[in-house]
């Protein structure tokens, strides 16, 4: 209340003022104001700096910018820039060499919004030089800028910049979607410093569409940094998503692949053909399967590991059984499971027969831990009875009470008593209060049940 009236009052004074003794009066009251120690005071001559029109207004506070406290700074630094005055641009940039770090975030989210394209090196310098919440503030304000020289600027400054600094510009490109600046992205893409090329190719993701996919490929295949490459599989993938025809989102790298005789390069193709998950190309990922180089090998289980659907499941089935090599038989073994949890089709019966087989599989007690994981998410009775064997085995004990669990949530409504019974043993045997609590729950679901039906 005391500050509404402090407002009320300041506001009377200073409409007296102006039209009394004219605007530097008022002018000179409102710095007065924001020089007190009295935050109702500096409030209300805030809110007021806002509204009193006139560019002459904005040049006489801003020269006062040096003369108030930090505190006086930061509120008037951001009502200028509430204002809209670029003529307030030059104090505000002088302030953020300023000691205060709260002055200098102000100043810098000023520039955001009174600022042009003239402010790009001043904001992606800033933001490669600074941390926390002034490097935030930076990168805010390259974003914001408003004007429609800016995007050229950006562009513009990129190649000659230095490391840090084209990093900078390069994410601004992205968050300002700026669609014409993929060529450029396309040749930092292969630019000296690594760190550069990554961050290229997470723009290109955002911003290239599936024109650019052919481009975006030869520089996968040309990448040696495998860290560079990791990102690079990620925005081939995500680029080809982007195409609407689902069988037709692998057709480029697949062309590629035809050509590829560099190892790497191959493992990298299907490593995205993996990331793809276009059916199309498990043609040749089972053929690369057969290839006598372990290293393709592996990049073709791996791919097919990550496949969005079981298409591959009894490919991964086969290798688990049949490799000389145990890292190949783990990996094929893993994403075997992996695919079991997507199946929906699949009667119960043949689904338990195949986790049973992948237990039998599994060469120790983690991977058979991986394998119930996966079993709980198959709501069969099956499943249960399947799961609820392997509570005796201490080693399995933990996994297989929550398997149990998440089973008969899933199930109790279709087999009462063999669920109720299988929570009973859990209930005896198991250790953790959250799993017994949750036994319980589904038990006196069930006993509800039997009593509303009676």
């Amino acid at each position: 209340m005391n500050q509404r009236l402090g407002n009320i009052c300041l506001a009377f004074i200073l409409s007296c003022s102006a039209v009394v003794f004219g605007q530097q009066e008022a002018i000179d009251i409102v710095i007065e104001a924001l020089k007190s120690n009295d935050p109702a005071m500096q409030a209300g001559a805030i809110a007021l700096v806002r509204d009193i029109p006139g560019k002459e207004i904005t040049e006489a506070l801003a020269k006062q910018l040096p003369n108030l406290p930090g505190a006086g700074q930061v509120q008037l630094l951001s009502a200028l820039a509430d204002r809209g005055d670029v003529v307030a641009l030059p104090a505000v940039i002088r302030m953020i060499g300023s000691a205060d770090e709260s002055v200098r975030i102000a100043a810098i989210k000023a520039v955001g919004q009174l600022g042009n394209a003239s402010s790009v090196s001043l904001l992606s310098s800033r933001a490669a030089q600074t941390t926390g919440e002034e490097q935030k503030a930076a990168r805010e304000s390259l974003y914001r800028l408003r004007g429609q020289q800016v995007d050229q600027a950006i562009l513009a400054a990129i190649p000659a910049a230095q490391p840090d600094v084209k990093i900078e510009l390069i994410q601004s490109v992205g968050q300002r979607n700026i669609v014409s600046g993929i060529p450029i992205l396309l040749k930092t893409a292969k630019d000296a410093d690594a760190k550069v090329q990554r961050e290229s190719f997470k723009v290109l993701k955002t911003v290239a569409d599936e024109k650019f996919l052919p481009a975006l490929v030869e520089l996968l295949i040309a990448t040696k940094s495998q860290s560079v490459r990791g990102e690079a599989e990620k925005t081939v993938a995500a680029v080809a998503h982007k195409i609407q025809q689902k069988d037709r989102q692998a057709e480029t790298v697949l062309t590629a692949l035809a050509s590829v005789k560099e190892v790497e390069a191959r493992c990298s193709l299907l490593s995205v053909l993996g990331r793809i998950g276009d059916n199309s190309a498990l043609p040749e990922l089972r053929k690369a399967l057969d290839s006598g180089d372990a290293k393709i090998q592996d990049a073709a289980i791996r791919s097919l590991s990550e496949w969005p659907n079981p298409a591959p499941v009894d490919d991964l089935l086969k290798v688990a059984k049949t490799s000389s090599n145990q890292v190949h038989r783990i990996l094929a073994l893993r994403g075997f499971v992996r695919l079991l949890g997507l199946e929906r089709n699949r009667p119960a019966e043949k689904m338990i027969n195949l986790y049973q087989q992948a237990m039998e599989l599994a060469p120790d007690v983690p991977e058979k831990r991986k394998i119930l994981s996966g079993l709980a998410n198959a709501k069969s009775l099956a499943a249960l009875e399947m799961a609820a064997t392997c509570l005796q085995d201490s080693a399995l004990q933990q996994e297989a009470e929550i398997a149990v669990v998440k089973i008969a949530e899933g199930i109790y409504g279709s087999y009462p008593e063999k669920t109720k019974e299988a929570l009973g043993k859990v209930m005896k045997i198991s250790k953790s209060d959250s799993v017994r609590q949750q036994a319980q729950s589904i038990i006196n679901k069930i006993e509800l049940k039997y009593q509303a039906e009676k």
